[in-house]
């Protein structure tokens, strides 16, 4: 045991080095920081009238966006890049188990999404903090630092909605729901050698895990409900590929709803489960598949 995880951390160690090193790597992150960094500044093309509500809607989008680019191209190209390579059979040479390969290679791919997702969080944070702090001076300026009931009522808002602790929360579940698209990746790149077929298979099962839950309350709802068949049917999916409609709290904390942290642990379990499942799956198929 003490061996398999001093190969599996230096496996991980390796695979977030690799990954840093891709270029494309660089331009995803660039993108965003583009984006959350200039994030105050768009607001101004938001006519709801709340700020702070656009930037976090604007910021989650972001990171979602780019961290799911980020997971697809990291477990899709350097997994097979390992075969094209030909560095695994050096590896595999060596008293290294296979699933200690998937294995380390998933976490230095979570170590990769947990870095981007910190960064790209105190980024935000910064251009949430700096913009509550320029609006609360041109309210002091205007009121000669002396603002009256309405104005500090203003202020108090500000300072709510810039330093409001569910941010976190929702950043928390956006890492999750990264992790759990990473070791569907994972999964395929088991099995094909093929980037395009690994993004698109990994794409089409996120679609499906956005779905599933809309189907199943369209198809129930039915007059005389569903059948068997299709009921066996919805159970497999839901059985198989993980429901990413779960994760629509983030809609919920961007809405300036409540939401328990008590939910956020029952969704980060489901998460932690399926993940394991898939590796061990994915171990699995790696062991049985010819090299």
């Amino acid at each position: 045991m003490k061996n398999s995880l001093r190969h599996i951390f230096v496996i991980a160690g390796n695979t977030f080095t690799e990954a840093i090193r891709q270029k494309v790597l660089y331009v995803l992150v660039v993108f965003c920081l583009i984006m959350l960094g200039g994030s105050s500044f768009y607001t101004q093309f938001d006519f709801r009238g709340d700020d702070f509500k656009f930037m976090k809607d604007l910021a989650y989008a972001a990171i979602s966006v780019i961290g799911l680019l980020v997971s697809l191209l990291g477990a899709a190209m350097l997994i097979p890049a390992e075969l094209e390579k030909r560095t695994i059979y050096t590896l595999l040479s060596k008293p290294v188990r296979k699933f200690e390969f998937i294995v380390g290679k998933y976490l230095g791919l979570v170590l990769l999404l947990t870095l981007f997702v910190t960064l790209m969080a105190g980024i935000f944070m910064l251009a949430v903090w700096g913009h509550e702090s320029s609006l609360t001076a041109g309210i002091l300026k205007a009121s000669q630092g002396h603002p009256t009931e309405f104005q500090q009522q203003m202020i108090n808002e500000f300072r709510a909605g810039a330093y409001d602790p569910a941010m976190w929360q929702a950043l928390v579940l956006i890492w999750a729901k990264l992790c759990l698209v990473t070791v569907i990746s994972v999964l395929f790149s088991t099995v094909a050698s093929s980037t395009v077929f690994i993004v698109s298979c990994t794409l089409f099962i996120y679609l499906i895990g956005h779905l599933q839950s809309v189907a199943r309350d369209f198809w129930f709802s039915q007059s005389g409900g569903a059948s068997w068949l299709t009921t066996a049917f919805l159970a497999a999916v839901s059985l198989f590929i993980p429901d990413f409609q779960t994760f629509n709290l983030i809609d919920e904390i961007i809405s300036g709803n409540p939401v328990l942290w008590q939910n956020t642990w029952h969704i980060l379990l489901y998460s932690a489960v399926y993940t394991v499942i898939a590796l061990a799956v994915s171990a699995l198929l790696f062991e049985n598949r010819e090299l």
